[in-house]
């Protein structure tokens, strides 16, 4: 695939980001890597950061912040890591973010924290939170068969659902 991806108008299959974070996440780019190296004539984009840049994907350790937002609409799925910033920049590109957990034994982050919150945004249906290779192709494989499964309303003005639930774990953690 040419570089001309990151700013097209063709439609991309997949677009992976994974944060910012100085943590390694080899595991989420060596799983997708090997969906891209399974289906060569799709379009696969990966922010992969830290971690060993993918060999069958398109990679790129950093992506420009101003084209994340038109690379991820653009997307028929959305996958990055289970952190607050992947679930509200996809949905607010109209996408349904596939979130992979980083874990604390594997030296993907230093707790656990991302295993509850993916779980509990995927409980809201605000995102879908997988934690295995096999679960993460089967989406893979559903989004390009069907990207409107993955597809949600974009928000206009108001805050996204997201933000909102955001919101109120954040004002419950306060609490306590």
């Amino acid at each position: 695939m040419s570089p001309s991806a990151l700013t097209g108008d063709e439609p991309v299959d997949v677009v992976v980001t994974l944060g910012t974070d100085h943590h390694p996440f080899a595991r989420l780019v060596a799983w997708v890597d090997a969906w891209a190296g399974a289906h060569p004539d799709r379009t696969c984009v990966v922010q992969h950061g830290t971690a060993p840049p993918p060999t069958h994907a398109e990679g790129h350790a950093v992506l420009d912040p101003a084209v994340i937002p038109g690379l991820m609409a653009r997307a028929r799925v959305v996958v990055g890591h289970a952190g607050p910033g992947t679930v509200l920049d996809a949905r607010a590109a109209g996408r349904l973010p596939v979130v992979v957990p980083r874990l604390a034994a594997q030296g993907e982050v230093v707790d656990d924290h991302q295993v509850t919150f993916g779980r509990w945004m995927a409980a809201r249906g605000q995102a879908l939170c997988v934690e295995d290779e096999d679960a993460l192709h089967r989406h893979l494989d559903a989004a390009v068969a069907d990207p409107g499964a993955y597809a949600v309303e974009r928000a206009d003005g108001a805050p996204p659902a997201a933000v909102t639930l955001l919101g109120d774990l954040i004002d419950g953690v306060l609490a306590r």
